[in-house]
């Protein structure tokens, strides 16, 4: 028999398989979701496997999806925004990820940033009109420069510096793993900077918004990387950077803790690729153990085999139950720290057993990178890492608990 390696296998065809949560969505939800994994099965899938193989960024599905709207999700509606909910974008985000991770984070990720812009330049709404009409449609892509060289988990270890120098300012320091930062539609960095001192040890942080084309700004080699293939992630350098004084957003000194304080929520996008991700690796495994006979009988059919499937099923309930659960608080103005922190702690986790599972079942075809499992495998491995490490989540769950950590 031979191996299905075929790029085509749909998990964004894939239904919940018993498992709905009809408490966290409104029929306008549903009616976005089915949008969304009509779009995954018919655009998204067919090219998925040759994408990651390739490390190919492809500019023209981004157009597509740009089309879709799943950009400008979270953009209010006065600057071309869907003014969505979070549980929108979660949805959005879930049905990519069965398919397509790569395309995921790249949404999940403008998503995010143009949010974020919208929130620090609140009070500037000529901004705003600027910048933020063509990121919801995907024509401007902006990105977020947090992490350093040194910085690793300790995110406010931050040595980019910003001084002020007559009314501008002039930047020197250097950022890594930013996603979006080299693609033909990217245009501006959301900068996270060291500004003066503080007698604490650690410097106030600023936020300020930097063309990518201005002098002095270089935009890295494009790293090869395990998972997220055909994303876009490169390191950028700031060498003697001058923005004028308007590039700073929110208040001086404040632009870590704004950020941060606000993309407390964008935990849960990540939460949905993971419960997206499982589902994925659900839909692959189905039809592996459905096709493939062992002893003359289905492989589905052995109970060994029909119980680690059952275990990737309940792994996605899992993970989508805490996911909506968080988003659903979110929506409805409850706290979701330690919510946020859980779901993407647990359902990061479910998705790595998972992706282990599905291609510990499919054998020596799990291991060849043309199958969904591979691809959902080395995609998964990321998702304790990005948006805050599954050490950090289980800190922050701790303190909540009164714990001093």
């Amino acid at each position: 028999m031979t191996a299905t390696t075929t790029n085509s296998v749909r998990g964004g065809q894939l239904a919940d398989h018993g498992y709905e949560l009809p408490w966290a969505f409104t029929p306008e939800h549903l009616q976005w979701r089915d949008t969304v994994r009509e779009f995954t099965a018919e655009v998204v899938a067919p090219e998925a496997a040759r994408r990651s193989i390739e490390s190919k960024f492809d500019a023209d599905l981004v157009r597509a999806a740009g089309r879709l709207g799943v950009f400008g999700l979270m953009v209010p509606a006065e600057f071309g925004g869907a003014g969505a909910d979070l549980r929108t974008l979660c949805l959005t985000i879930e049905e990519l990820a069965t398919v397509d991770s790569s395309l995921a984070v790249t949404v999940h990720v403008q998503a995010i940033c143009a949010a974020l812009l919208a929130h620090l330049a609140q009070d500037r709404p000529e901004l705003c009109q600027e910048i933020l009409p063509s990121a919801a449609t995907g024509e401007t892509f902006i990105s977020i420069g947090l992490t350093e060289p040194s910085g690793g988990s300790d995110a406010g270890n931050i040595s980019t510096l910003a001084r002020q120098d007559g009314d501008g300012w002039i930047i020197n320091g250097a950022k890594q793993f930013i996603t979006n930062s080299g693609t033909p539609f990217s245009r501006y960095v959301i900068l996270l900077a060291a500004v003066g001192d503080d007698k604490r040890g650690r410097p106030p942080v600023s936020a300020f918004l930097v063309p990518l084309d201005a002098p002095g700004v270089t935009v890295g080699k494009g790293y090869p990387k395990l998972g997220w293939r055909s994303s876009d992630t490169h390191p950028l350098f700031f060498d003697d950077v001058r923005v004028p004084g308007d590039a700073l957003l929110s208040e001086p000194g404040r632009g870590y803790r704004d950020a941060l304080e606000f993309l407390t929520w964008a935990r849960l996008p990540i939460a949905a690729m993971s419960a997206g991700l499982a589902r994925g690796c659900l839909a692959d495994t189905l039809r592996f153990v459905t096709e493939r006979t062992s002893f003359g009988q289905p492989l589905g059919h052995h109970q060994a085999v029909a119980f680690q499937t059952a275990d990737i099923a309940a792994l996605a309930a899992t993970a989508r139950t805490l996911t909506y659960d968080g988003a659903w608080k979110y929506d409805h103005g409850l706290s979701i720290r330690e919510a946020a922190a859980t779901a993407k702690l647990v359902a990061s986790e479910a998705a790595n057993k998972a992706a282990y599972l599905a291609t510990q079942l499919q054998g020596g075809y799990g291991f060849i990178e043309e199958t969904a499992a591979t691809r959902h495998h080395q995609d998964a491995r990321i998702l304790t890492i990005g948006e805050g490490t599954s050490e950090v989540q289980r800190m922050l769950i701790a303190r909540s608990l009164g714990l001093a950590v």
